[in-house]
């Protein structure tokens, strides 16, 4: 079935959010996270969320000029253009490497034996060229933003740009090389190294090759971590950034979301395709599932009540 869908002035659509074919959504709504819409009940000016979707009574709203948001000045509008295209440019880097690396290999080639070239020296060479991408995203990440703090950003502002351009350098340079590693403690290593904190025996899932905000995740001793996390949410053109936590022996799993401000507790259990509203903290020992989440059962955990009170 194909259907023409209209989406109104305005409209916010949350990651993994669903717009049904056919819907006609009004002006000024929000569909947040994982939520799927329903435009027989949505009205204009309004936030829904959930699945089954309910209204929000309540959402919070950043009154910033809205020069910062919606109509920047000149020089504003020129230092994201800036951005912009130095994003687009992100080929050059690889394109000014690959002379180096086939130089390199063909200096070699002579005076090593074939066997030896092709099961040492170009692997080696090959893999010295993917260290070096994954070093200068970890450069720029702390050039281009240092520590990250929790906060809001204007989404005209240097710092969103930056914010926005390292990202997708991330995810060009360094996500591929990265992806080789998951499941291994490299991978830990240099998610500490960008900022992350990560305790020890921390088994993470898949997808930890690319991660947004990772100044904002902490995850304790023996936590187990599958999901995908929304450290951020852009609102109303404002960017807000808060800490996302998983306590010790905690068990996320896979796709669940953690919006900002989520506080996993100790031994709790979040079921996949869950949702964890923003600044939610569950209980210990506890068992959610849900979009948002609710709990299920009780876990029991004595070792960590008796590791707490140790």
């Amino acid at each position: 079935m194909l259907a023409p869908t209209r989406l109104g002035k305005n409209t916010f659509l949350g990651n993994h959010a669903v717009v049904p074919g056919g819907q006609r959504l009004p002006d000024n709504v929000l569909i947040g996270v994982c939520t799927v819409s329903d435009d027989t009940k949505t009205r204009a000016g309004t936030a829904w969320f959930g699945h089954p979707s309910f209204e929000l009574p309540r959402r919070e709203a950043v009154g910033l000029d809205r020069r910062l948001t919606h109509e920047p000045s000149l020089i504003r509008y020129l230092d994201r253009v800036f951005w912009e295209l130095l994003r687009n440019g992100l080929l050059v880097v690889p394109l000014l490497i690959l002379p180096f690396w086939v130089r390199l290999l063909s200096a070699a080639q002579p005076v090593v034996s074939a066997p030896v070239f092709f099961f040492a020296v170009a692997p080696l060479v090959t893999l010295a060229m993917a260290g070096f991408f994954c070093l200068l995203v970890l450069a720029l990440k702390w050039i281009l933003l240092g520590r990250v703090r929790p906060g809001i950003h204007a989404f005209w502002s240097c710092w969103c740009s930056r914010w926005d351009f390292l990202y997708v350098a991330w995810a060009f340079y360094a996500s591929g090389a990265l992806s080789a590693l998951e499941g291994t403690l490299l991978l830990s290593w240099y998610l500490r190294a960008m900022g992350a904190k990560v305790g020890r025996r921390v088994v993470l899932g898949g997808g930890f090759s690319h991660v947004v905000d990772p100044d904002m995740l902490e995850f304790e001793d023996g936590a187990t971590v599958t999901c995908q996390f929304q450290a951020h949410t852009f609102e109303d053109r404002v960017l807000k950034i808060d800490r996302v936590r998983i306590r010790r022996r905690a068990t996320v799993g896979s796709a669940a979301v953690l919006l900002y401000g989520a506080d996993i507790g100790a031994g709790a259990h979040v079921a996949p395709h869950s949702v964890v509203m923003k600044r939610e903290s569950l209980l210990p020992n506890r068992c959610y599932s849900g979009c948002p989440t609710h709990p299920v059962k009780r876990i029991l955990e004595a070792p960590i009540a008796a590791e707490s009170a140790s």
